[in-house]
């Protein structure tokens, strides 16, 4: 950190120290990281996005699904995208609204993995949520049918679990997930194993910094690796990749890239000034890929009809900005 401007070090010090004691408490203690995570309602949402709020929230994240399946070609009516599916959801959160949605619109089975335990076991908080999204979708029943159609979603919190349940997944779904998991290649790998060989993945990646900033988007990819190791290897801070390692993550395990889209990019000249100070591998990386903030990946299997327009030496300068009239604000 010697690199470092004197006021980001008065900021990088304590920053670091902080998490650090919080990775030493998931790291020693999980179960009671766990459970502060469920009493906090940590959702990934956002304050803003609790409540009835929420409702709005997960409906705009099945419809960015099922409108980037659209954009793609994947399906010709969005709607269609969980009809028959069996689907794997990335870190699913606090609740099993995705899931429930998913079930309402014809999927034929589901299940999430997640490193953390945080679903709530708040009764009210679920019915809260899943009581709207039933009405809203025209179904009937309310909160008893909605628990119904949940009774057999199954959650896995460790990849040997995951590999044995025996499920074969045909969609893989995430939302500002990737960017949290520390081994993204044992994660592929895990994906080629429980996926049909005409699977298709949809991937909203938020690489900003998740609040651990003083005053740049980038700050946080100013400490060390050893150091940012000792702060984040068990919280699920973000993992850190650029755009670019994303782009052949795919290709590496048997899938074929067939969209890529920036979602947040920041200006060349914001990158260049705090290039200097940030830490290898990152200040020798191209401006360019230090610039996008945020990106949606579709990949599909090497049997999916459209593995074979797969997308090839891709840079990170001729990425096209995602679709955003027909993505949800959240």
């Amino acid at each position: 950190m010697a690199s470092m401007k004197p006021t980001k070090l008065l900021w990088a010090i304590p920053s670091a120290t902080f998490h650090a004691g919080r990775n030493l408490v998931f790291q020693h203690a999980p179960r009671v990281a766990n459970a502060l995570l469920r009493l906090g309602n940590v959702s990934g949402r956002g304050a803003a996005h609790e409540g009835p709020r929420a409702v709005d929230y997960f409906h705009g994240v099945a419809a960015d699904y099922e409108q980037m399946a659209a954009h793609v070609g994947l399906v010709s009516e969005p709607r269609s995208l969980f009809q028959g599916r069996r689907v794997l959801e990335l870190g699913p959160g606090d609740t099993r609204t995705i899931a429930l949605l998913a079930k309402l619109r014809g999927a034929r089975a589901f299940s999430g993995v997640d490193a953390f335990d945080i679903e709530s076991r708040d009764e009210r908080y679920l019915r809260g949520i899943y009581e709207p999204v039933m009405a809203r979708e025209g179904a009937d029943g309310g909160y008893a049918r909605a628990k119904d159609l949940l009774a057999d979603v199954r959650y896995h919190h460790d990849r040997p679990s995951l590999r044995a349940g025996g499920s074969r997944f045909d969609l893989v779904v995430s939302r500002a997930v990737l960017e949290h998991v520390g081994d993204l290649d044992a994660l592929f790998d895990d994906l080629a194993a429980v996926t049909t060989p005409d699977a298709v993945q949809i991937h909203k990646v938020d690489l900003r910094c998740h609040g651990n900033r003083l005053d740049h988007e980038l700050d946080f990819l100013m400490f060390p690796d050893a150091v940012y190791a000792r702060m984040a290897s068990h919280t699920g801070m973000p993992n850190r990749m650029r755009v670019p390692g994303y782009l052949d993550l795919g290709a590496r395990h048997g899938f074929a890239l067939v969209y890529a889209g920036a979602t947040h990019r920041i200006s060349i000249a914001e990158v260049e000034a705090v290039k200097a100070q940030l830490a290898p591998p990152f200040d020798g990386m191209p401006s360019e890929a230090l610039a996008v903030l945020g990106v949606w990946l579709v990949l599909v299997g090497r049997d999916h009809p459209l593995a074979a327009k797969a997308l090839r030496d891709l840079s990170t300068a001729a990425l096209p900005v995602a679709p955003a009239e027909i993505l949800s604000p959240f």
